[in-house]
């Protein structure tokens, strides 16, 4: 069991509310979430880290979306 600050618990009680569900399921929907962003954070990085290590040129937003109609 986690001690919560009252202010803290409470918004997440209001929040579980409002998304209709109760807080068990709501607490893991959103630690899922979070170790979902936090490994996709991860790839993100090591993607990018490659890519910046392949020397590989790299073109602005505005060109692709150019050349791409957009």
């Amino acid at each position: 069991m986690i001690e919560l600050p009252a202010p803290i618990e409470n918004r997440l009680i209001h929040a579980a509310q409002d998304a209709g569900q109760n807080l068990e399921v709501f607490l893991n929907r959103l630690l899922d979430e979070y170790a979902e962003d936090q490994a996709d954070a991860k790839l993100a990085e090591s993607a990018y880290k490659e890519f910046i290590e392949s020397g590989e040129s790299s073109i602005s937003l505005e060109k692709l979306m150019a050349d791409n109609g957009l």
